[in-house]
C-alpha cells in the first residue's frame, strides 16, 4: 500500500524566538503495509532529514523535525501522471494563509 505522509520541519536559530522561526511542510511517498508501519517509516524519514548549515549570514541554522501532521492512504490503484496523492478542504482563511507571500 502506498501512503503520504505530512512532515513538520521547524528551523532553530540561536536567539530567535520561537515566533519568528521559518516551518516548512514536507508531504512524501510511504511504502507500507499499513497506517502504523506508514507513520514509523514517515519518522524516520523525518529524522534522518535533518540538518544543520551556516546561513548567508553566518548564524547556524538547524532544521529539526517536530511531528507528522497527518498520514493518508493513497487510494488509487496504480501510481500514474496525474494521480491524486493528497487532498483537503480548507477554509477562506486557510486559502488566504497559503496564497499569502512570505515578506523578505
Amino acid at each position: 500500500m502506498w501512503f503520504t505522509a505530512s512532515l513538520l520541519f521547524k528551523s532553530n536559530i540561536p536567539n530567535e524566538p520561537d515566533s519568528e522561526a521559518l516551518w516548512e511542510e514536507s508531504i512524501v511517498l510511504i511504502r507500507a503495509a499499513n497506517e502504523e508501519e506508514a507513520r514509523i517509516k514517515a519518522e524516520d524519514s523525518g529524522k534522518r532529514r535533518e540538518h544543520e548549515y551556516l546561513a548567508s549570514a553566518g548564524n547556524p541554522v538547524r532544521w529539526t523535525f517536530e511531528r507528522i501532521e497527518s498520514v493518508h492512504e493513497i487510494l488509487a490503484e496504480n501510481l500514474e501522471h496525474g494521480t491524486e496523492l493528497f487532498s483537503r478542504f480548507l477554509s477562506f482563511s486557510d486559502v488566504q494563509n497559503l496564497l499569502t507571500p512570505f515578506q523578505d
